[in-house]
């Protein structure tokens, strides 16, 4: 009998048998608790999964599946505990030797009695019905997503990091569809309206990195530089496919060249393919040989920026770097994931810099890695790099800008400490080292420790292991003609009294002229005395280095003087340090929001770099609906949108005409700047130079109807039958009642959202929920913002959005009033002992923006 058709057969008939449960209790708690992980790690070894599953076409059927466990156990005196986050009648037969055995079935996990085992090889076979909750379940394709601990919702594991495995996949599934996972294909075989997929087994790879995906996907090949690669994807634009595809492989031939390179590792698996998902939960997700991205991640619109082209490179490179930083080499516990982030996102910048030469790389590494890391590090919900988890079921919490965004920055900064190729000498030996097996922070510390003089365990203890970020002020003494004494002082330090010691630029400017020294930041206060005696500057930055990290707090003077010719500064790497310190200074009470919306507006006709411009039009964006009233968007800056149209009309750069014109009707609030949105939409006039997508109409719509234009209801409906694509069509059936003039429609549309599976297509939720909250219905939504935070904990819980910050920040994004606060207060109060504090600090990180808004706004009605 094939397998194919045992397996059916075996199906069949165990699912007329009863499971039988022993009442031994047990003490295990739902999820993987740091004790069950480390008492299997120290027993189980070699392990394999032969995982067959068959997938109907019908998402009314349920999947059935078998997993054969095979593990050698060091010891058979305890009972086995396997992984299975559904309930017991989900389990169809466990069977050892041919036979059923009796099993306990305990807080989402399948116990196996000692009794049963054997020291050395065993063998395990499970049948059961699979959870669904990471196998994003669509009617025409699949995908799993397993990270970081939902690989036992679907079949029966040891769910854990540090327990790697070899997966051997067995797929059937409808005869129209194909399949794709990690390893390549062995066989393939049609039958009956069915098609049987056995793929090869692969390396060993943590459970979170296995993955497959099957359905209506169209597939193209390529070899690129003599390696085979297959992209899956399912868009039906051929012209978008016909001009980003060939990118893609070139893009990914050239990080994994790169990467063998600077790591002196192959490539260490089978093949490279990767796959382009509608609705995808983030960016990418790096499985080895199948990586799985976010569709319009890859495949961008015909007047895509630079920005967005360097961010879909930054994408490759950093999924790709994972192979070796995660995938070869994996974090032994989920407290150290940053590990694995840090170096995909540290590896990323070196690797985009060649592709992009016209571009300030320094600068681009500032932009995207600081603001991001700061804007939680300034936060009541601050926390280390490196987090304490004491159960996977709340590894998803670890997750934000401090491990993406902060991480890089102490990264760089260590290894300019090192020295480049001391440290690349260390990544390598720790590669070498560790592969195909699990690695902690401090196994690559002691690695490197042994390459530099720096005291390493004093200073991760203060930048990876403590939270928080420093604050240095500057003191400027003057005799009213030269400097007699600057010093940067710490105006905290950690929670054990340690500062944060790094090395930095600091640039002064006299009469235009720019002057640039190295500063090292070692002591509580610093004096510089390379200044001491100097001319008096225009203006001192403390730090113009994207190494340095906190806020620098400027010297009155400086921060005068910026305030009227910061744009003048002809340095972009200074002149955003300096809008930087700007920009920091109004979120911490220093500067009006006004005052620096007027500078900002001053500064924009004046901006020649595509990066500062972005910066500077995301301030604008944010002061303008965050800290203004009605009266100053009324009054004084009625006129800013098209002072903003009148700019990209007469711009050349097709990458800046297009990020002004999103600025634009973001911020279009007269009734000229209104009417013109809908000439655009309706295709009345036209921008020279700038080619409109499916995509910039989509959002022309919803922003017309969140205006509530007349017709707006008939221009969703128009927009959505000129939608080509089905599952951009779907996206947008789906947001626009969010969009209804109708308030009852509204609430009806946040009261689905409460219900688990209207929150599966997580793009989807977040830009509907984000115009719930928009600004402009910002009054009518605080009813929202209560019965939203307290969704958070089951978001978290269930999975449905991976990132729980992502939807409390959206719920709070709109708001800007002192009642919103009240409410996130009163929540924040009221939650009980027993609330996961790393979700706490995930709401408290989306309250700062608000409450940074409600702070200036209580400090202009008293003034």
């Amino acid at each position: 009998m094939s397998n194919k058709l045992f397996f059916s057969f075996w199906i069949l008939v165990s699912m007329m048998l009863y499971n039988c449960d022993s009442p031994k209790p047990t003490i295990l708690q739902p999820g993987v608790s740091k004790s069950l992980a480390d008492q299997r790690k120290s027993n189980i070894d070699n392990v394999k999964y032969q995982l067959d599953l068959i997938i109907p076409d019908s998402l009314q059927k349920q999947i059935i599946g078998s997993v054969t466990v095979l593990a050698d156990l060091k010891s058979a005196k305890r009972d086995l505990v396997l992984d299975f986050k559904n309930s017991k009648e989900q389990v169809i037969e466990v069977n050892i030797a041919g036979a059923s055995v009796d099993y306990r079935f305990e807080n989402e996990h399948i116990i196996v009695p000692s009794e049963n085992l054997n020291e050395g090889k065993n063998e395990v076979t499970i049948g059961f019905i699979a959870g669904e909750q990471a196998l994003n379940r669509n009617e025409d394709y699949l995908y799993a997503l397993f990270v970081p601990d939902k690989a036992s919702t679907a079949f029966p594991c040891f769910d854990q990091p540090n327990i790697k495995a070899s997966f051997e996949l067995s797929l059937t599934i409808p005869s129209e569809w194909i399949a794709f996972t990690n390893y390549p294909v062995a066989t393939q075989e049609k039958e009956d309206g069915s098609t049987f997929y056995q793929f090869e087994p692969t390396l060993p790879i943590s459970t979170y990195l296995f993955a497959f995906g099957v359905g209506n996907f169209q597939s193209i090949k390529a070899n690129v530089g003599g390696r085979e690669m297959s992209l899956y994807h399912r868009e039906s634009d051929e012209e978008k496919v016909k001009r980003n595809a060939h990118i893609c492989f070139d893009l990914h031939s050239k990080a994994l060249n790169w990467l063998e390179d600077y790591t002196g590792i192959k490539y260490p698996f089978k093949k490279f393919d990767f796959a382009l998902i509608p609705a995808f939960q983030f960016g990418g997700m790096e499985h080895p040989g199948a990586i799985w991205y976010r569709d319009r991640s890859l495949f961008l619109d015909e007047n895509a920026t630079v920005n967005q082209k360097m961010g879909r490179n930054s994408l490759i490179a950093h999924e790709t770097a994972h192979m070796w930083f995660g995938d070869l080499v994996t974090m032994d516990w989920f407290d150290d994931v940053w590990l694995k982030e840090v170096f995909a996102n540290f590896m990323a910048a070196k690797m985009v810099n060649p592709n992009f030469p016209d571009i300030d790389h320094d600068l681009r590494f500032l932009l995207r890695h600081h603001p991001a890391a700061y804007g939680e590090d300034r936060s009541a919900g601050t926390h280390p790099i490196q987090q304490n988890l004491v159960n996977l079921n709340q590894a998803s919490l670890l997750y934000g800008r401090i491990i993406y965004q902060k991480a890089p920055v102490v990264m760089k900064q260590l290894e300019s400490v090192m020295g480049e190729q001391k440290f690349q000498e260390g990544l390598q030996e720790y590669l070498e080292t560790y592969a195909f097996d699990n690695a902690t922070w401090d196994d690559l510390i002691n690695i490197l420790d042994k390459r530099t003089d720096l005291d390493l365990a004093t200073w991760s203890a203060a930048w990876v292991k403590e939270s928080g970020m420093p604050h240095l002020k500057a003191e400027l003494e003057t005799d009213g003609q030269t400097i007699q004494n600057y010093s940067l002082d710490f105006m905290n330090a950690t929670s054990n009294d340690n500062i944060w010691q790094q090395k930095t630029i600091l640039t002064t400017s006299t009469n235009g002229r720019i002057e640039t020294m190295p500063i090292a930041l070692n002591d509580r206060s610093n004096s510089i005395d390379r200044l001491k005696d100097a001319s008096l500057s225009d203006f001192i930055l403390p730090s113009t280095s994207e190494k340095g990290y906190g806020y620098f707090e400027l010297d009155s003077r400086s921060t005068d003087y910026l305030m009227e010719n910061v744009y003048q500064i002809s340095d972009d790497l200074t002149k955003s340090s300096a809008w930087f310190s700007l920009w920091e200074g109004m979120l911490r009470g220093d500067i009006h929001p006004e005052k620096l919306l007027r500078t900002i507006t001053k500064a924009l006709p004046l901006e020649s770099d595509i990066q500062g411009l972005t910066s500077r039009l995301g301030y604008l964006r944010s002061i303008y609906w965050g800290y203004l009233n009605d009266t100053y968007r009324s009054g004084e800056f009625a006129s800013l949108a098209d002072d903003i149209w009148q700019l990209m009309i007469v711009t050349s750069d097709n990458g800046k005409k297009k990020t002004l014109f999103d600025t634009y009707i973001s911020i279009a609030l007269e009734t000229e700047d209104v009417d013109r949105l809908i000439q655009l939409w309706n295709k009345e006039i036209e921008i020279e130079g700038l080619s409109l997508s499916e995509n910039d109409f989509i959002t022309l719509a919803y922003e017309l109807a969140v205006r509530e234009v007349q017709g707006a209801e008939k221009i969703l409906e128009s927009q959505l039958d000129n939608v080509s694509n089905k599952d951009r069509r779907d996206a947008m059936a789906f947001v626009i009642p969010a969009l209804s003039e109708d308030k009852v429609v509204r609430d009806q549309f946040f009261e689905s959202l409460k219900k688990l599976e209207n929150r599966k297509k997580e793009p989807w939720v977040i830009t509907a929920l984000s115009y719930l909250n928009h600004p402009l219905r910002a009054g009518s939504a605080e009813k929202y913002i209560q019965p939203g935070l307290g969704l958070v904990r089951e978001i978290q819980l269930t999975g449905t959005i991976f990132f729980p910050k992502r939807w409390s920040s959206t719920l709070l994004s709109g708001h800007s009033s002192a009642a919103s606060l009240a409410i996130v207060d009163q929540f924040l109060n009221e939650l009980p002992n027993d609330y996961p504090e790393k979700l706490k600090y995930k709401i408290q990180q989306s309250a700062d923006p608000l409450r940074r808004k409600v702070k200036w706004a209580s400090r202009e009605e008293v003034e």
